[in-house]
């Protein structure tokens, strides 16, 4: 089986990596540990001249696709076997669910329907997110995946990082994103006298390790997260999470486990999504 994973982005053009990015990297190594034929390609560097060019059989896993023209985007519909790797909300023509009450969306707002429909899935990330996408889809082909993918390491290092010595802080993602909510989490600290930590590192591994240091995480994005890795992160290093509505990860089973059973459910995680893929393709 051959595939092509098409991206706005790939985590290596990012100098501080992104949780949707940095899960397709995995995918990909995923795929290609198990024996596939996986090739990679820009969303921009996809046109009509390049899909002519690719086999029938190949299956096509779609990430992120900002860039991904309207005619590339019918001609993979009508030839190809896709997956769309919903990452965050580009059925919706501002990306933003919480704009709107109950998170349904008017039909005005609704884009790339079809694009989503003729699916062969779309893979949510939580049930709330697969919940967000059919209240303003309504098409029968969204599955939960429930998890996100870290690699082999990270699992690793994170659970490294599992301590009961702690300092009494409240750590704040360091974002300049408006929608992780940083001066919200700030807001919130202060207002409630609690000591509070910035925390922001281009190391992956350093950043986790400032996380797992304090006691707890706080917070508070502004829009739906779809999952909310560094909210799963924490947990698994034994840190409190303080977060609202917005947090996917917040409403799946496992999150209010013990820190080893989350690092363990993200463990199964992987062979659970490449699973996935394959019968979506059977």
């Amino acid at each position: 089986m051959k595939f092509l994973i098409i991206s706005d982005f790939f985590l290596e053009d990012l100098p501080f990596g992104g949780g949707a990015e940095y899960n397709d990297q995995i995918l990909f190594e995923l795929l290609k540990n198990a024996g596939y034929d996986v090739q990679r390609v820009k969303s921009h560097n996809v046109g009509l001249d390049s899909l002519s060019k690719i086999d029938n059989d190949t299956k096509i896993i779609i990430s992120n696709f900002i860039n991904l023209s309207e005619e590339s985007k019918s001609y993979i519909q009508r030839r190809f076997s896709y997956i769309i790797y919903e990452h965050d909300h580009k059925y919706l023509r501002r990306r933003i669910p919480s704009l709107f009450f109950n998170l349904k969306a008017p039909e005005s707002e609704i884009v790339n329907y079809s694009f989503y429909k003729n699916a062969n899935s779309v893979f949510a990330q939580s049930d709330f997110h697969k919940k967000i996408i059919d209240l303003n889809l309504n098409t029968d082909n969204v599955i939960s995946l429930s998890g996100n993918l870290w690699s082999e390491r990270d699992l690793q290092e994170i659970e490294s990082n599992l301590t009961n010595d702690k300092k009494r802080l409240c750590s704040i993602l360091h974002s300049p994103l408006v929608n992780k909510g940083t001066n919200k989490a700030i807001e919130f600290c202060e207002n409630k006298n609690i000591e509070y930590e910035l925390i922001a590192d281009k190391n992956y591994y350093n950043f986790l390790k400032k996380i797992s240091a304090n006691e707890k995480l706080i917070f508070l994005p502004t829009i739906p997260e779809t999952f909310s890795r560094i909210s799963v992160e924490a947990k698994m290093m034994g840190c409190k999470v303080i977060t609202n509505g917005y947090v996917g990860a917040k409403y799946e089973s496992w999150f209010g486990s013990e820190p080893k059973k989350i690092i363990e459910e993200m463990y199964n995680a992987k062979d659970r999504i490449v699973k996935q893929t394959m019968r979506v393709f059977e």
